[in-house]
């Protein structure tokens, strides 16, 4: 399921660069930083990102998420550091019960 999660999240990520009129700002590799530090990318790219992950995600599987809220914020090391840790917090969310 991993593969297919991470296959979403790239898409998500060609989307958002394929707005950009600067040209690609996001790195389709796991490693890739999103909110770490100075190395990540900007709260509006990350936003694009997050909006068109979710509808990457409903499209495909029919689920609706929302993958940022206070909950994933609080958590002791938050989902969103790199693309690889956003795939593992999406697969964590559509392996739970109440996501439809």
């Amino acid at each position: 399921m991993r593969e297919e999660i991470l296959a979403l999240v790239y898409a998500a990520i060609d989307d958002v660069n394929a707005q950009s009129a600067k040209g690609p700002l996001l790195k389709k590799a796991a490693d890739a930083p999103l909110l770490s530090g100075k190395s990540g990318v900007d709260s509006l790219t990350f936003v694009n990102l997050m909006v068109a992950l979710e509808e990457q995600i409903q499209t495909t599987t029919g689920k609706s998420l929302v993958l940022v809220d206070e909950n994933s914020m609080a958590l002791q090391e938050h989902p969103f550091r790199t693309v690889g840790t956003l795939a593992a917090y999406v697969e964590q969310v559509l392996s739970r019960p109440q996501a439809n």
